[in-house]
């Protein structure tokens, strides 16, 4: 059945991204610490004029810097710098082929306090000093990530390590057949970046969309482990990982950058089981999201599963327990921010948030329709749509239960 998703170039995320239609009520995570409230400070990008910086069409990507000035990335070629009230400091980068310029920024981050930003296709980084001026750029020398079989992570650590995670095999350039595609678990590694030698941290499957034939759809109804994020200064990597068959326990890991284990903390979960129901909600809305194509398939004499249902759950990744675990990330001031999976019945999503010793500090519900992204001391950012489905970002101070003015 391969050849009818690759008849119709559905090669990267296709469909319709996944809605978890089964209710996921009741707390996931067992951690016992004092709740704060979100107070909202300041909004940028939902109202009708707006500056250039702030006119989202997709939701931006962001980082902190130490000092608490706001990175965002959007669609284009450059990382807009904003000042905690939203008003611009500078862009980064630019669309070209020079120094430092770009056709799409991928990755962005920072290495202590240089800015690096990555190129979408060809993984080439280009690093820039705290005014923005750059500094140098680094070619990768690997085929460009342009298709599922070579889409891979090159990312820069601090004292010249990086952060890799390799592609899932081979092409030929010259073939003019699309290579088979399938779901693989790739090592997670750490190395020096002038170096061939890497230490493995975990494994992580390629993809863990759903697939049809060599297709990658957006339908994920579980969150698959281990989840990882680099250090805000790149100086290493933090894993969160769980056995999505029996998800009783989180494992929290913060790597050095020689790949060994620096600290570890464990956190109890409740699990909750995937009711028949549940299971074939989820099936279902895999069939919907694939329907189109499988149509379009047999309307130009492509191959099409005989069973669709039968396709999709086996293109899923199915398990018998939701993961306790839905997002998490990490601040300059040394604390993991854990999203806990169970949305409850106000759809608030909780998040629990760690210590630089993994000791649990605090908790705090984001309001509804809003996602944390980020945060500093008492400050947290976090994005949102508005009823026209307009990407805003807003920024929330942290206060005691019942201190909101």
């Amino acid at each position: 059945m391969g050849s009818f998703v690759r008849s119709l170039a559905i090669t990267a995320i296709a469909g319709t991204a996944a809605t978890l239609t089964p209710a996921r009520a009741a707390a996931q995570l067992v951690v016992d610490a004092e709740l704060r409230e979100a107070c909202e400070v300041i909004r940028l990008g939902d109202a009708i004029d707006v500056p250039e910086w702030l006119a989202f069409s997709r939701t931006p990507s962001n980082r902190l810097d130490a000092v608490g000035r706001l990175y965002l990335r959007g669609e284009d070629s450059q990382v807009a710098v904003l000042e905690p009230d939203g008003s611009l400091v500078r862009y980064v980068g630019g669309e070209g082929e020079g120094p430092g310029e770009f056709t799409d920024v991928g990755r962005f981050g920072f290495v202590g306090d240089t800015l690096w930003l990555q190129d979408l296709w060809e993984l080439d980084i280009s690093y820039f000093d705290s005014t923005g001026a750059h500094i140098r750029t680094e070619t990768d020398h690997g085929l460009p990530s342009t298709m599922p079989i070579l889409w891979r992570t090159s990312a820069p650590l601090a004292d010249g390590h990086g952060f890799y995670i390799p592609p899932t095999g081979q092409v030929d350039l010259e073939s003019r057949t699309a290579p088979d595609f399938e779901r693989v678990k790739l090592p997670m590694m750490v190395g020096v970046r002038s170096e061939e030698s890497r230490d493995t941290l975990a494994f992580s499957y390629n993809h863990t969309g759903m697939l049809l034939g060599d297709g990658v759809f957006a339908h994920r109804p579980f969150v698959t482990p281990p989840l990882y994020r680099i250090h805000p200064r790149g100086e290493g990597v933090v894993t969160v990982d769980w056995e999505p068959n029996q998800p009783g326990e989180v494992l929290l890991r913060h790597y050095g950058l020689d790949g060994r284990i620096e600290r570890e903390t464990a956190i109890e979960a409740r699990l909750r089981s995937v009711s028949r129901e549940a299971r074939n909600a989820i099936i279902e809305e895999g069939m919907e999201a694939a329907e189109r194509g499988v149509a379009m398939a047999r309307q130009l004499g492509g191959d099409a599963p005989t069973s669709l249902r039968t396709a999709v759950t086996e293109g899923l990744l199915l398990y018998d327990y939701f993961e306790p675990v839905s997002s998490f990330f990490l601040t300059h001031d040394e604390r993991v921010w854990l999203s806990d999976a169970a949305v409850p019945e106000d759809d608030e999503a909780l998040w629990i948030v760690l210590g630089p010793e993994g000791e649990p500090e605090f908790r705090v519900q984001a309001p509804t329709g809003i996602a944390f992204r980020t945060a500093l001391g008492d400050r947290v950012w976090a994005t949102g749509r508005t009823e026209l489905d307009v990407p805003f970002i807003v920024q929330y101070e942290l206060v005691a239960p019942g201190e909101c003015g």
